[in-house]
């Protein structure tokens, strides 16, 4: 596989976990009236390297589960 297709790919993941948790938070502190959070702190957050390496990865596996929930919702309405 190409190196920068395995970039890109790690980047999208990332990009669509933070998006869906920042979206979700957001969506939850509406209901909560708690502070709203920008999404810098979701694609990135300052603190130490485990931080931050815990925070990726959270990102990669609800990217990976946003990314797969599409596909089966493209699956399943367009057969």
């Amino acid at each position: 596989m190409d190196l920068g297709q395995i970039l890109i790919g790690r980047i999208i993941l990332e990009f669509l976990g933070a998006s869906a948790r920042f979206l979700g938070y957001n969506l939850w502190t509406l209901s909560n009236d708690n502070d709203f959070r920008t999404f810098s702190s979701f694609w990135s957050p300052g603190g130490s390297i485990k931080k931050r390496d815990d925070n990726s990865d959270r990102n990669h596996m609800i990217g990976g589960i946003v990314l797969g929930s599409f596909v089966m919702l493209l699956i399943v309405f367009n057969t």
